[in-house]
């Protein structure tokens, strides 16, 4: 009889188990619960109807019967992981550590209980551990795709790119429908710079796993540092139809939004993901920095975007103080940019923001606080200049090129980090040039190690406010003496900053006040640039109707204030047949259309008729950009913010310029390049002057003669706009005597 009914036992547990594998929950918990029933003291009974409560989320229920299991036979290791895995889940991750050890220690060679053991000590930021009990696990299973996928998860953490990308090739060679391999790869070699591979990657990730919702959202952050802005917010928006309580998609389809100038609906995205996640100090950041106007429609919105910006960083203030050491990881990620665009002194606000970024980040990462400050005197200055845009753009060209090219190599030594992933062969050229050239994108933490090793005397940033990277190291006091450019025309408000490069023909009387850093006038405009001729390719635009003069409004249209659409209107009305060619850029393209709507309604209010005037072209590339200015008559520079790249441009191809010379150092680039060529009769010192010059240049343009001269004489002073290499002088000077300063001073001695 006895073992009638054990052989009815053994029969009913198979039975169980084969439902239980086959998905038939319920009725495989039924025929366990029978014969625990019949037998309280069956461990495997105990065990698997266990398994199915961990299954179906009943946790508590899960612990006690593999508990008894265990304590009926506890030399079984399968019980053990198992106990570790409902640990896990409860978040008991210590007892969970200790189960999947106590499984191993009965069976050395236990690589599900390695895995498991993995993913604890990962989740405990145990990376070196984690990596090693992945490692255990290839090694007892070679074959083990997902602890493959996972070691390369932890070697992208921790910036080591190459094995990563070695280790998910693995995992999907053994298991090629393995899509989460495949969305991580394209996470690792988007990091790398390689973004039609990273496409790829997570193209094939999304035909295995259309509702993978982290590729969508990852795929969306590629496009979007691309500028395929539309492109990203749909991917965004696909990762949110797959999981709405996403909230990192919330936040980034955030970020997207605004970029396409829909700042209350970027707005409503970062309050959902706070609303999921209320901790979550990027979209805290986000919403923050959304207050501030891409493009402001109305006089109205541009001039309240300051008061606008400061009650929302009043808000963030009062969120960090309630909430500290938790808005550092968000430092860099957003940044004020926008605030430049509108009118007025910015600066005690961008230093209000500055103080708070500051402190985060000096509590996220307060190891870094000082601890690269040169030991050891050397024969050369060690500079190190962080940047994103060491390519051809005009940071680079501008500010940088003409720094490298011409200093002292027996005074400066010049170590070069190129945070960007796109490389030319200005990028090239850039890294045969210098002393150490480190290529990014790279982690911040990789690039804090890469600083600490170098220990620069002096910390060079040449803009901060477009690169995430720059800007959230920018925030650290990473060398004693630590400076900006103006590549970002405007002061950071850092506390971390101590000087500001700028130029003398750049700056008025009482500019000092405009900054938080000391601000150094170099030379000139402060920078060597070098002519570096396109040749003109013929611009295809429309056949010029006689006696019509042509405009050129060319810069990015964000930087008009509604408040000068009035002076446009005024020249039009003025000048007799013209027209207003504007350009569209790649990027941002939606503020064309609203630029062109803004000055159409102007010319309206002046009675004339919009579309006589204005005109679109597309962004051009450099040598059709030059046969465009040549077909231009005046460049009419704009007030608020002027342009320097673009007039450099413009002086060469012979084009007369237009400018308003403002207070602020935004204000005033063009004419500071202006001053420097000895050409200044098209500086205008108020916006009646403006108007005046634009309109007396039309009417003289339709006099050939005496208009040719006028370009003539353009393109012979052009050359004196490159070549300054007195500001390269003066800014080694500068830089070494501030050094050798900060070396001095007690307090910043280490």
């Amino acid at each position: 009889m006895a073992q009638d009914a054990s052989r009815g036992v053994n029969e009913s547990f198979a039975a169980a188990l084969r439902l239980h594998q086959a998905g038939h929950l319920g009725e495989a918990e039924g025929l366990y619960r029978q014969i625990l029933q019949t037998d309280p003291r069956h461990s495997d009974a105990l065990h698997f109807l266990g398994v199915l409560a961990h299954q179906t989320g009943r946790n508590e229920f899960a612990a006690e019967l593999i508990g008894k299991a265990i304590a009926q036979n506890g030399r079984v290791p399968v019980f053990h992981n198992n106990l570790g895995n409902v640990f896990k889940a409860q978040g008991k991750l210590e007892a969970a550590a200790a189960s999947y050890g106590r499984a191993l220690g009965q069976k050395p060679d236990y690589a599900a209980a390695y895995y498991n053991l993995g993913l604890v000590l990962q989740a405990q930021d145990k990376l070196e551990e984690a990596a090693a009990s992945y490692t255990r696990a290839i090694a007892c299973q070679p074959n083990y795709a997902d602890a493959h996928g996972n070691l390369g998860n932890i070697l992208q953490a921790q910036g080591k790119l190459e094995a990563a990308v070695a280790c998910y090739r693995r995992a999907l060679r053994h298991r090629p429908d393995y899509a989460e391999a495949h969305g991580n790869l394209g996470n690792v070699l988007k990091a790398q710079g390689r973004l039609d591979e990273a496409l790829a990657s997570y193209g094939r990730a999304l035909n295995l796993k259309p509702n993978y919702a982290e590729a969508h959202n990852n795929l969306g952050i590629l496009l979007l540092e691309q500028g395929r802005i539309d492109e990203a917010a749909a991917s965004y928006a696909k990762a949110l139809a797959c999981k709405p309580d996403y909230a990192e998609a919330h936040n980034n389809l955030g970020n997207a939004l605004k970029e396409q100038g829909r700042a209350a609906e970027a707005a409503a995205s970062f309050e959902r993901a706070l609303a999921l996640e209320p901790d979550y100090a990027e979209a805290r950041m986000g919403l923050a920095i959304a207050a501030i106007p891409i493009f402001a429609a109305t006089v109205e919105e541009s001039a309240g975007a300051t008061g606008k910006f400061m009650r929302s960083v009043d808000e963030l203030t009062a969120w960090s103080a309630a909430n500290p050491g938790k808005l550092g990881r968000s430092v860099g990620g957003n940044q004020p940019f926008y605030l430049a665009y509108r009118p007025g002194d910015v600066g005690g606000l961008l230093s209000r923001y500055g103080d708070l970024v500051c402190a985060a980040a000096a509590i996220h990462r307060p190891q870094q606080a000082h601890r690269n400050r040169t030991v050891q005197p050397r024969d050369r200055i060690r500079m190190v200049i962080v940047s994103g845009q060491v390519r051809q753009h005009p940071v680079w060209e501008v500010i940088l090129r003409g720094i490298i090219a011409h200093r002292d190599r027996r005074r400066v030594e010049i170590f070069l980090y190129h945070t960007g992933s796109i490389v030319d062969d200005e990028t090239v050229w850039a890294r045969s040039q210098v002393d150490r050239f480190v290529q990014g994108p790279k982690p911040a933490k990789a690039w804090l190690d890469e600083i600490a090793q170098d220990r620069p005397d002096v910390m060079f940033y040449p803009e901060v406010g477009m690169d995430p990277v720059s800007c959230a190291l920018a925030a650290l006091r990473l060398a004693p003496l630590q400076v900006a450019g103006w590549g970002h025309p405007v002061t950071t408000g850092l506390p971390t900053m101590d000087l500001f490069l700028s130029g003398e023909l750049l700056e008025g009387r009482g500019a000092d006040r405009h900054y938080r850093e000391k601000l150094v006038r170099l030379p000139g405009t402060g920078v060597c640039t070098e002519l570096t001729p396109a040749p003109p390719q013929p611009w295809a635009g429309p056949v010029r109707q006689p006696g019509t003069v042509r405009f050129a409004l060319c810069q990015q249209p964000i930087k008009f204030d509604p408040a000068d659409d009035a002076l446009f209107a005024r020249i039009a009305k003025a000048a007799g047949p013209c027209e207003f060619w504007l350009a569209s850029p790649q990027k941002l393209h939606w503020a064309t259309a609203k630029l062109h709507a803004r000055l159409a309604a102007a010319l309206r209010a002046e009675g004339l008729d919009p579309a006589a005037y204005l005109r679109v072209t597309a962004w051009l590339p450099r040598g059709q950009f030059a046969g465009f200015l040549d077909e231009m008559d005046i460049y009419l520079d704009c007030p608020a913010f002027s342009g320097y790249t673009t007039a450099r441009q413009a002086v060469h191809r012979g084009l007369p310029i237009v400018t308003l010379e403002g207070d602020f150092l935004r204000q005033r680039l063009a004419a500071g390049l202006l001053r420097q060529i000895g050409i200044t009769d098209g500086v205008a010192s108020d916006r009646d002057e403006y108007v005046d010059i634009a309109v007396r240049w039309a009417r003289e343009r339709r006099r050939s003669g005496q208009w040719a001269a006028r370009r003539a004489s353009i393109r012979r002073a052009a050359p004196a706009a490159d070549g300054n290499r007195s500001a390269v002088n003066a800014l080694e000077r500068t830089l070494i005597d501030a050094a050798i300063a900060r070396a001095a001073d007690p307090a910043t001695r280490p």
